[in-house]
This record gives structure tokens, C-alpha cells and sequence, in this order.
């Protein structure tokens, strides 16, 4: 009766022991499977951030671009005015010296003929 007491204590204790090993492995696979499930959330949802900021981005630059090249359209009319006004400068600086000449050659010809009349009324 002992042995049998004894047997039936020892195969009692083995099924607990049994049991409760595999409890706990499910419990942790279950634990596992969440762990993994948020990590993949989680890094689904950090890649959408990294897609929202990529297209963010390029929409800003998009649009710096756009900017940019106004910027350069803007520059290159304000060069050619500048251009433009030097050629205008530098023709009225053309014109300015020839009548500057113009007005000493008539000054020379007001003068002889200033002195060929008094010579006409000298004589």
C-alpha cells in the first residue's frame, strides 16, 4: 500500500511538473508573439514616418526649386537692364564727346569768321 501511495504521489508529481513546464512555454510563446507583433507595428510605423518625411521633403525642395529658379529668372532680367543701361551709357558718353567736338569746331569757325569780318571791315 505504501508503494502504491508512493507511485501514486510520484506520477501525481510528474503530471504537475509536466503541466506546468508546458504552461509556461505557451505563456512565453504568447508573450513572444505580442513582442513581435508590436515590434512590427512599431517599425511599420516608423517606416510611414520616414515615408511622410521623405515626401515632405520632397515637396520642400520641390518648392525651393520652384523659388530658385524664379530667383534665377529675376537675376538674369535684372542683368540684361544692367547690360542694357551700359550700352545706353556708354552710347550717350559717344554722343556727348562728339558734340563737345562739334561745339569747339563751331567755337573755331565763330572765331574765324568773327576775324575775317574785322578783317573785311579793316580794309
Amino acid at each position: 500500500m505504501k508503494t502504491r501511495t508512493l507511485l501514486l504521489t510520484l506520477l501525481t508529481g510528474l503530471l504537475t511538473i509536466a503541466s506546468t513546464f508546458t504552461f509556461a512555454q505557451t505563456t512565453q510563446a504568447t508573450q513572444e508573439n505580442k513582442t513581435e507583433k508590436q515590434e512590427a507595428k512599431e517599425q511599420e510605423k516608423a517606416a510611414k514616418q520616414r515615408l511622410d518625411d521623405t515626401s515632405d521633403l520632397r515637396k520642400k525642395t520641390k518648392a525651393d526649386a520652384r523659388v530658385a529658379k524664379s530667383n534665377a529668372k529675376e537675376a538674369k532680367r535684372i542683368d540684361k537692364e544692367a547690360a542694357y543701361a551700359a550700352k545706353q551709357a556708354k552710347r550717350a558718353d559717344r554722343m556727348e564727346a562728339k558734340a563737345q567736338r562739334n561745339r569747339a569746331e563751331a567755337d573755331k569757325q565763330a572765331k574765324k569768321a568773327a576775324k575775317a569780318t574785322r578783317k573785311a571791315d579793316n580794309n
